[in-house]
């Protein structure tokens, strides 16, 4: 059973301080799937689901993104067709509906969230209020998207389906890549979820401005609180280290005794394994070295260095080694892998990055026992064909901790 917790209540507990003495922090304890309530629209309480944890290692914090369980209106997505960055749902969720269904109080417990974008010209953005960057997520299971609408969304006509609304997510496609500069509006539209069909956003005003598609918004929170490494969980996020003077966000692949096994987020950098194209065992590589040596020593600090543990090569940072759905992982860490996620914001900043670069395509520490050469891992699927060590691919390091 899910718990409903009263996001103001546990607020004040968390930041309750006893006259002179030092702070004391409760222990955290929102797990995935839990709600909490924060705002109001339309006469209507805002339920939110918590949906990612990120916890910052040695600082007692966790970053809590939450979606809303209902979809609070229904409205276009842009008035005549634009990417997400540009488009007018954009702007009315961090204008007019973060004004008008969060306190004062409220709006200074939201935190502004820099996001990757998976489609569109810009790499990364930063809002108040956002939405859903996870269709491919659910292409294969649509169940798992439903959603409710709010009194207010359904009293305006939105889409239903089953008992499910159609929302808007922030992912637009083109139908077309023949023209040398797409007409968006023509050519594109926004994808969709909550229903069975999952697509676009082709209500009867066309697929940007259908007035009966939902908005689901997403916000994210921080919340001060101890933790244990046995309280993060495969899928669960982790923060430590820096590059490029950005905190690195690492995905939980693995959780048990031994550790945590973590997997950069994004691609940090876009290096070549080695000089030599036909080099095919990672441990005599350029990239072995730098990750060991330079990466290493550069991203963390003394303490941090202490919480790694060396592998079985006695390596401090590591690739991931050959993965597949077969060997059981959690499907919200399969779809960390398999849904392009791209750079760092840092590396995207420093870098001229081109919308097709923002798609994963990592090295793998894996040696293919068909031709012995180094693995990539290019949208999803492992790939070793005709890749050789002296091409430039994504670097996602890998490593464990233990706390």
């Amino acid at each position: 059973m899910k718990k409903f917790i009263a996001l103001a209540l546990s607020i004040a507990t968390i930041l309750s301080v006893t006259a002179g003495c030092k702070k004391k922090l409760p222990k955290f304890d929102l797990e995935l799937g839990d709600t909490i309530t924060m705002g109001e629209y339309q006469g209507e309480e805002i339920e939110w689901e918590v949906m990612h944890r990120t916890f910052e290692v040695g600082q007692n914090k966790v970053i809590v993104d939450l979606q809303s369980t209902t979809a609070v209106d229904c409205l276009p997505f842009d008035e005549e067709g634009a990417y997400w960055e540009d488009c007018t749902l954009r702007e009315w969720l961090n204008t007019d509906f973060y004004e008008e269904a969060f306190s004062g109080s409220e709006q200074k417990k939201i935190l502004d969230t820099s996001y990757s974008m998976y489609t569109g010209p810009s790499r990364w953005l930063t809002d108040k209020v956002y939405l859903s960057g996870e269709f491919l997520k659910y292409r294969l299971t649509p169940q798992d998207a439903t959603c409710k609408a709010s009194k207010y969304a359904k009293k305006k006509g939105i889409q239903m389906e089953n008992d499910s609304c159609k929302y808007w997510t922030r992912d637009v496609t083109l139908t077309t890549y023949t023209r040398t500069e797409p007409d968006v509006a023509k050519y594109g539209f926004a994808f969709c979820l909550g229903t069975s069909g999952n697509s676009s956003g082709n209500g009867p005003d066309g697929f940007f401005t259908a007035e009966d598609v939902g908005v689901r918004p997403w916000i994210s929170i921080e919340y001060e609180g101890t933790f244990e490494m046995k309280d993060i969980n495969p899928a669960d996020r982790v923060i430590m280290g820096t590059y490029d003077d950005e905190p690195i966000t690492w995905i939980v692949i693995e959780s048990d005794k031994d550790g945590l096994k973590l997997l950069s987020k994004y691609g940090l950098e876009k290096m070549k394994m080695d000089k030599d194209p036909n080099a095919n065992e990672f441990a005599d590589t350029d990239l072995h070295e730098w990750l060991n040596e330079d990466f290493y020593e550069e991203a963390f600090s003394t303490s941090e260095k202490k919480l790694i543990v060396a592998n079985e090569e006695d390596d401090n940072v590591s690739l991931i080694g050959k993965i597949s759905m077969k060997d059981g992982f959690d499907r919200e860490c399969m779809n960390e892998l398999f849904i392009g996620t791209g750079y760092s914001k840092a590396y995207c900043e420093s870098n001229k990055v081109t919308e097709n670069e923002a798609v994963d395509d990592f090295w793998m520490n894996y040696v293919s026992e068909k031709n012995q050469k180094l693995s990539v891992y290019i949208i999803g699927r492992l790939n070793f064909g005709g890749i050789d060590a002296n091409q430039a691919f994504s670097v996602r390091p890998y490593i464990t901790i233990k706390f």
